[in-house]
C-alpha cells in the first residue's frame, strides 16, 4: 500500500469515528485534575475537588500533519 493510500485509510478511520462522537483530543489536558480526600472523611471536613476541563480537538489540517508526521518514521 503506498503511503498516500494509507494516508487517506487513516483520515477515512478518524471521520468514521467522528461520525460516531469519538474525537482525538490531548490527554496532558487531564493532568492538574485532583481529588484530595482522607480514606474515611471525619464529618467536619471537606473534600476537595479540583477539575479543570479543557479539550483541544484536532481540526483537519493538524490531522493531515500529524498522520504525515506518522508515516514518515
Amino acid at each position: 500500500m503506498r503511503k498516500s493510500e494509507k494516508k487517506q485509510v487513516i483520515l477515512d478511520f478518524l471521520e468514521w469515528m467522528e461520525k460516531k462522537e469519538t474525537h482525538l483530543t490531548k490527554y496532558g489536558n487531564f493532568k492538574d485534575n485532583s481529588v484530595w480526600s482522607k480514606d474515611n472523611p471525619q464529618p467536619s471536613h471537606r473534600t476537595m475537588i479540583n477539575i479543570r476541563f479543557k479539550v483541544d480537538r484536532l481540526n483537519e489540517s493538524d490531522k493531515e500533519i500529524a498522520v504525515n508526521t506518522f508515516l514518515e518514521r
